[in-house]
Order: C-alpha cells, then structure tokens, then sequence
C-alpha cells in the first residue's frame, strides 16, 4: 500500500464518522509566539481544545469532530537524523479530534477497525499491542472488548503515557489526560526481543509505536490537583511515515515509496551508492532536503535567528554531509524538485513555490560552499594537533563562527568524529562578550510603554480607551482626560511644559503598522500645544507628545485638535504601499510578503522578503503597475468583518502581525491585469487612487538575509524628484559635450580611457618595485613556526603595486608566506600548501597589528593594511608564525 493510499484511507476513514476533513496547515504557526514550528497535528486547533467555537472557513457550522494529515516540524535532535532509524525533523501526523464530543469508548473502537478490519489498513489483529496509563481501568476495558488480550497491554506510568509527560507532578497547569500508544510486531526478522522485554527495555525495533492515542480529560491546578474537565477530549496522532514502513514491509521510513527516490536522487548526484557507513550522509541529505523544501514553501526565509536559522541549520548540515560524499557544487536545490513530484499533489505549495524555493536553497549553498571550504580547512588544522578526549577550546570555536561564519554545531559534530569535546560554555562567554560590545541602548521614547503609569491605568479602567475619528476628518473638539510628565499625572502644564496628552477623542493617528504618529496642535481659548507625534499605550488611550507654545493647558480643558495637512501626503504613501505589495507579488511571486515599512509624508519605504536583488526589468514593471492603478483613479474602500472571513476573501495580513477577531479591511476597488489589493490594516487612506498623483521607486538594496527594501516617492515628492534628477542629467551632459541620450556611451568610453591608464600606471609601479628589488629578494629566506617566510620593505608604492610584488615573490622563491611593505602599508600573501596546512593571512596580519600599531584585515591567502610601523611588524613576523 502506497504512503498516499494510507493517507487517503485514513482520512476517508474518520470522514465516513462524522469527521470533518480539513487541509494541512501551514508549518508556521499563525497566532501561537511559544511555538517555532507547528510540531504536531492537534498544534494548529488548540484554540478549539481551549472552547473557542469550532468554525471553520468554507464550511457552514460547527465542526466537533475534525480529521487532517498535518505537515509538522521538530528539530530539537536534528544531530541524529540519518543516524537513526527514528528521527525525522519534518514528518506528517495522521489524526483524528473531538472537541467535547466522543471519548475513550469511540477513540479506541474506531483505531481498532481502522487498522485491522480489511477495507481499511488490514493489519493482523494477532500482531497489535497497547501501552496505556498505569490506573486508566478504563481504557484497559475498551482494549479488551475490542479483541486485545491482557497479556498484549503493559500499563506505564506519567513519563510514558500521559500527556504532557509527567504532568501529574511536574505540570505544566492545563488540559492533560493519559493516553494509550499502539505498537505492531514487525516479526522476528526484525529482531528477537519480546513484548515482554519492552516492558523492561521500552527501546525496540520490533515492536513499532505507530498511533498515539491521547485523552485529555483533567485540568491540572497548583498542586498537582487533577479536576475532570466537563466536556473531554481525544487527540490522536499516527505517523504517516511509519505505518508505512509496517504496511511496505521495509526497514525503515527511508526505504518507503515517497522518501526512496530522494535516496535515489542522492546517488545519481554523488554517484555514491547507498550502503555501509556513507549511508548516514544520504539519509541526512533526502531527510533535510525535504525538510528545507517544506518550511520554504510555507514563507519561511534563510535568516540568522528564528525559524530563518533553523532551516539554514538544516540546509547546512545537508550540504556539509554532500560534502563529504564529494559534492562540491550545490545540489540540494536539485532535491527540491523531487520532494515537489512526489508530494505536490497533497501539498500544491510545494510546487506552486518550487521556482522561488530552488532560488532560495542555490544561493544558501553557494554562500555556505565558500564559508565550508575555508571552515573544514582552519579546523581540521586546529583539530590536527588534539587527540580524542582532549577539547577544542571555546576561543578557537569562536574564531571559526566569527571569522569563518562556521556554525558552532558543525565545529561540535566534526570534532565529535575525531573523539574531541568542544568548549561550549567558553564560545558562548566569547560570543556574549561580543554582543555585549556590540548593544545599542534602549530608546527612551518607548519607556513610557515598557513601565505602565498607574494614572494611565486608571484612566483606560474608567473610559476605556481613546476614541479615534481621524478616518474621516483631521480635526475634533475634544477634551483633556490626563496629562502626563514621565508617568507622574499633572493638572497644569503652563508654557514651555514637555507632555503627553491623553484626550477622549482624535483625529491623531497614533504610530502603528508602520506608519508615523501625526502631529499637528492642541488650541484652547487663551494657548495652544504643538504636537511632535502621537503613540498609543497597550490599553488603547492615544498619547499626544506636546510641548505648550502659548497659555496653559489645564486637565478637563476642552481643545480643538487640529491634525497637521501632511498627514494627506501620508495617506498617499501608506495606500502606494499597499499597491507596491500587490505589486511585488505579482511581479516577484507569492513568496513576497511584507516583512516592514515606513510610511511618513516625506517619503515610503517598505521591506519584503526576496533573496536576491530585483533586475532593472522587473523594478520598472513594478512601478509601472503602481501608477497604472494610479491612473485608473479606483475608489478605496474599508469595511470591518470577522477575522476567517477577511481572510477566505483573500485579504492579505501581515506575517507575525497579531489581530482581533473583527478587523478592518482595506480594499482598491479595481484590478490592473487580474491583479488586485486588499490587506488587513488600520492605518490611514487617500479616497481614490488617484489622489496619490504618482509613484517613482528611488532605491532598492538589500536590509538582512533574505530581505530588500525599496523606497519610494509619491505626489508632489516624487514630481520634485523626477525633475531635480532630469536637471541633473541635462547638467552633466553639458558638462561631458553630449545630448542626455549619448551620456551611457560617453561615460563607457571615459571608464575605458581611465582603465587603461590605471593598468598603465600599476605596470609603472610593478617596474618600480622591481628596480627596488635590484634583482634579489631584498632580504633574507626565513624560517618559524615550521613555515619559510620572506619580508621586504620597498618605497613609493601602494596596494596594488605591494601585491604585484609579493605574487612574484612568493611564486619565485616558493616560500609559504611574503609579507612586503612600503611607507604604514602592508600585504601578506599565503602560499597555496601553507593554506591547506592552516596557515591564515589574516590571523597573521592581525598579530602585526597588535604588535605593530596598524590595522588590517583579510582571510586565507591574502591580507593587507596600513598605518603600519615597517621595521616593529617585520620585527613581529617570527614570533606571529611561532
């Protein structure tokens, strides 16, 4: 039976009880900030096991009973995939849920049929065995109805079948209950252990766990105090991968039909076949690659921290074992492609974003190809002097993740294969000694939200919060509710007082979803305030940062609150925000997704994830498609609806963006191309698109891995834009003799002419040098720290001229590193068999410079600096190589 058939039958299977079939959702999880990954099939319906209404899009109402196959992430013991048999970092989790409806009884009965009865699965009953909790009499009762004898049952307690484990004692506080795992006896040709055994061991691989059938049915309070819930439930969770394994009759999930052709595709790559030792490395790479694939295709992007190093973690650890079956190109993009075929037809992500997805994974490799090369390199020569048992020093693992960009756990995993420790404790001390270093202090204007004041408080307890009318207009009568100095309340602020005004209505928005906080004034009979922006506090009262210019301001005083006009320009750059996302998507793909903007009246900028930089072609179809829309002059609308219903009607939300229940919708009523805009968002619009007038992109550039940032223009700015730049054209034409349209051709010919006078005067400088040379080294051949070295000072020459000079000399005299100077500057140059025996250019460079007084950088085979003293760096050289 094929993998998919399982799926398919277990799914129609709880269908045909009154099950609901939902899809898959997405890895990442959409409103849980504990979690990275979706790590099990009932993860994404908690909301639903906690009482909220089980409603579901697409699906008139309510749904106590739900079944999914749920794609699921766990990387917590990523170093033994492909080790094991067991372990899998993305797998999918067959199950089937009740939300206060059926219990044990029902669970339990329908497991039974499921796997045994001839239309479904079909095992042999005679080969199924249970563990269930060590007083759950009554799911002990239904086993042994249902056909399981006694002697086929082994009770454990809460470290094995209660769920969470051992919460009886250790909590955590919630809904917990036991559960009751299903295993099968593969057969003696898997191994001679009995389930008598198991009872003592609980380690086989005989006896195969493939069903976990969970019963939360108490709520745990302080004390270890289990209270029965009113309405139990039932989760249920079955591995797809290894029923399959039972079902095929193979060894492991390796050997069944959706995982094998990655095995197979690894040796078409390597041309490495699969067997013996070697074997881990393709279990590892068909395992990660599939993994990498998955959490791609649902937004997840390369990245340094987050979900973003997991998956670069996984993708690093798959190249690396590439590595070392001989790989030396990426490959793991090819994989992606297989893991689309095999399964896009259950997941269409996989190849709806396969093209996006292979992009993603070539660069990764291609950057971390480089940074392996040199990594492998610089350890193995710190490994070569250790022995097992001895330990790599926590300075020397910093230096290859600093240095090298060499992740800590492949340092640890490579020095575990010679039998050597890794100091991690001492890397983690260098690394907080760094990014202490390296902190910024925290803004002062964001305090006043980090340490609640009890006035403010109070305030949003009696009133609630501040009533925003600034949609619809950019002034309000309103009245002074609180003020505020620091978080001390005050009833006078007389002229020149810094504050923040609390009012119980505004036209001010307050800073949120990028966009500014507006400014404007606060007049009353007698004085009037100058706001500089505005904030909200977590309790929604809207803050108004004045400072009074004429009068003063007394609490409970009635103010006319006037928003400043260039809020207009604002709402023109936040709607062209919008219509640029839309934009970009269509252009770019679905993996564009918002990931930060600003949107102020001078200016817009907004941050996407994209991994490589947008080609001139594609920036210019984007901006056209904006000021298409522009031009149409389409109305823009808002309307607030339930949060599932935006959603099913396409709205856009913003990724890791929390929102309510009811959320307000912002929609252009009109589409260029089939392609239209509407997203979730409570900032402030333009009426129609028009108002907006244009849009010019001035700048596009890379913010963080996997991220770009445009800015743009809209308006009167970015007419002003355009004619300052033609100006400037039209100038430099006059300047250069030629019409605008021949500047590209004059400049190409100014840049050759330069060129070849640049190639003309480095020949100059080399001829230089080497009369300097007079023929001879200029001194000595030496010897230190097991490495022939030459050092020559010269005069009158630069850089480029220095590392002319020390490639001749390095190459005629065959030393292993040339260091040659002129005036405070310096190049080291590394022979090639002095790199592979660990030699740095740069590791040298800096000791000269602790020596020496200049500064310099560099890496393997070159390095160069300056505001050297010549004669105290030569003077170094020896004791830097010792």
């Amino acid at each position: 039976m094929t993998t998919a058939e399982i799926r398919e039958k277990f799914l129609r299977f709880f269908e045909s009880k009154g099950h609901l079939r939902l899809p898959s959702f997405s890895v990442v999880p959409e409103d849980d900030p504990t979690l990275l990954f979706i790590n099990a099939g009932m993860t994404p319906l908690k909301p639903y096991f906690m009482g909220k209404k089980p409603v579901f899009p697409g699906h008139e109402g309510e749904w106590y009973r739900v079944t999914t196959c749920q794609k699921s992430v766990r990387t917590g013991d990523i170093e033994n995939v492909g080790r094991t048999n067991r372990h899998q970092t993305v797998f999918e989790m067959l199950g089937n849920f009740s939300f206060g409806d059926y219990f044990k009884k029902e669970a339990i009965e329908w497991a039974w049929e499921f796997l045994t009865s001839p239309e479904w699965l079909g095992l042999d009953p005679d080969r199924i065995y249970v563990t269930i909790y060590i007083d759950d009499d009554e799911a002990f009762s239904h086993w042994t109805r249902v056909g399981v004898p006694p002697e086929r049952i082994h009770r454990f307690g809460a470290d094995e079948n209660f769920w969470p484990q051992n919460a009886p004692t250790q909590g955590p506080n919630g809904p917990c209950g036991p559960c009751s795992e299903i295993y099968y006896d593969r057969g003696p040709e898997f191994g001679s252990d009995t389930w008598a055994d198991y009872y003592e061991t609980r380690e086989s691989n005989r006896f195969v766990e493939i069903w976990n059938l969970v019963f939360p049915q108490y709520n745990r309070k302080d004390g270890g105090v289990l209270e029965p819930l009113p309405k139990p439930n039932i989760d249920t969770g079955m591995g797809l991968s290894r029923v399959a394994m039972v079902l095929q009759g193979v060894t492991d999930f390796y050997e069944t039909d959706e995982f094998r052709p990655l095995i197979d595709k690894v040796v078409e790559l390597a041309g490495v076949s699969y067997e013996g030792p070697r074997s881990v490395a393709h279990r590892v790479i068909a395992e990660h690659a599939r993994a990498v694939t998955f959490i791609l295709s649902d937004g997840v992007h390369f990245s340094n921290t987050g979900r973003g190093y997991v998956v670069r973690r996984l993708l690093r650890r798959a190249v690396r074992f590439g590595y070392l079956l001989g790989l030396r190109e990426p490959f793991l993009y090819r994989l992606a492609e297989v893991v689309a075929e095999v399964m896009g037809g259950v997941y269409p992500e996989l190849r709806t974003n396969l093209e996006s997805v292979q992009k993603q994974i070539r660069i990764e490799e291609e950057q971390f190809f480089r940074t392996l090369e040199a990594g492998i390199k610089r350890l193995d020569a710190m490994l070569s002097g250790l022995k097992p048992g001895h330990t790599l020093s926590g300075k020397d693992a910093f230096t290859l993740y600093d240095t090298y960009g060499f992740p800590l756990d492949l340092t640890i995993e490579i020095a575990g294969e010679h039998g050597i420790q890794v100091d991690t404790e001492g890397f983690e001390r260098a690394l907080e000694e760094q990014q202490e270093r390296a902190r910024a202090k925290a803004a002062f204007s964001r305090e006043l939200f980090h340490r609640r004041s009890e006035a403010l408080a109070a305030l949003a307890s009696d009133y609630g919060g501040t009533v925003f009318v600034g949609y619809e207009s950019l002034e309000a009568q309103a009245q002074v509710k609180l003020m505020l100095v620091g978080e001390q309340a005050i009833e006078e602020a007389p002229k020149g007082t810094e504050l923040q005004v609390a009012l119980d209505r505004t036209p001010f928005y307050a800073e949120g979803g990028g966009q500014v906080g507006d400014t404007g004034v606060l007049e009353w009979e007698g004085g009037w305030a100058r706001v500089l922006t505005t904030q909200k506090s977590p309790e929604g009262v809207y803050l108004h940062l004045a400072r009074v210019e004429e009068g003063t301001l007394r609490a409970g005083t009635p103010v006319r609150a006037l928003v400043d006009p260039r809020r207009r320009d604002t709402e023109r750059n936040h709607t062209a925000t919008h219509l640029l996302h839309a934009a970009l998507r269509a252009v770019l793909g679905p993996h564009v997704q918002q990931r930060g903007s600003y949107v102020g009246p001078d200016r817009l900028r907004f941050d996407f994830s994209q991994f490589e930089p947008i080609s001139p072609r594609d920036l210019a179809r984007v901006e056209m498609l904006v000021n298409r829309w522009i031009q149409a002059d389409f109305p823009v609308s808002y309307t607030y609806k339930p949060l599932e219903e935006a959603r099913k009607e396409g709205a856009m939300a913003l990724f890791g963006e929390k929102y309510g229940d009811v959320v307000r919708v912002v929609s252009v009523e009109g589409s260029i191309d089939g392609v239209s805009s509407k997203e979730l968002c409570g900032g402030c619009h333009v009426r129609r698109t028009g108002e907006i007038g244009s849009l010019v992109i001035v700048g596009e550039e890379a913010v963080a891995a996997g991220v770009r940032r445009i800015e743009a223009l809209t308006g009167t700015a970015a007419t002003a834009f355009v004619r300052e730049t033609l100006e400037r054209v039209q100038a430099l034409g006059r300047e250069l003799g030629v019409p605008p349209e021949q500047l590209g051709e004059r400049v190409r010919k100014l840049q050759d002419e330069l060129k070849g006078r640049e190639r003309e005067l480095e020949r100059l400088r080399l001829e230089l040098a080497r009369s300097q040379l007079g023929g001879s080294t200029g001194a000595a051949l030496r010897e230190a720290g097991g490495y022939r070295y030459l050092a020559v000072q010269l005069t009158g020459l630069e850089a480029g001229a220095l590392r002319g000079v020390a490639d001749e000399l390095l190459e005629k005299h065959k030393a292993d590193l040339v260091a040659v100077g002129s005036g405070q500057n310096l190049v080291i140059k590394v022979g090639k068999a002095a790199l592979e025996r660990g030699l740095d250019a740069g590791a040298v460079m800096r000791r000269l410079a602790e020596a020496a007084g200049g500064r310099g950088g560099g890496k393997g085979g070159l390095a160069q600096g300056g505001g050297f003293n010549l004669e105290k760096a030569f003077a170094a050289l020896e004791r830097a190589l010792g």
